[in-house]
């Protein structure tokens, strides 16, 4: 899955299972449930969810590429 399907399936509400252009590996297991993140043979439950995860995946992806100084 691309970022903007799982980000179009965590805002749908749609069960789903894909990696992050950054190596994370999250997924939906039921509609509407708790998006998780997979770490080391471990299912954890993403401490964000909805709005708020979408935000935070779209600053972490601003933190991994900062823009040019002087632009």
């Amino acid at each position: 899955m691309t970022d903007h399907q799982i980000r179009t399936a965590i805002r749908a509400g749609w069960p789903f299972f894909g990696v992050t252009s950054r190596g994370e590996i999250l997924a939906r297991y039921i509609p509407t449930g708790p998006v998780f993140r997979w770490t080391r043979n471990h299912v954890i439950p993403m401490p964000l969810q909805g709005n708020d995860l979408l935000w935070w995946l779209r600053a972490a992806d601003d933190d991994d590429y900062p823009e040019a100084e002087g632009e």
